[in-house]
């Protein structure tokens, strides 16, 4: 017997547990294109202690998307 449900990703609907991480130099524009493709805001871009920028964003089924820079990068 095994009682593992799967949902699907919904818009209004919390995300799946599991994401997808993009990586940019470009942070700030990739963040402003996907919004302006439909994607809805989660977090804007914010720069983390260890100097990586990272921003979320769902698509539109759902789908929650990291944008970061790779280790190590800037947000240029």
């Amino acid at each position: 017997d095994n009682d593992i449900a799967i949902y699907p990703n919904r818009k209004g609907q919390l995300p799946s547990a599991w994401e997808i991480c993009l990586t940019t130099p470009k942070v700030s524009e990739a963040y402003t294109t996907a919004l302006e493709a439909g994607a809805a805001a989660v977090l804007a871009p914010i720069e983390k202690p260890w100097g990586q920028v990272v921003s979320y964003v769902r698509d539109l089924n759902g789908c929650l998307v990291e944008l970061a820079t790779p280790m190590g990068g800037e947000d240029g």
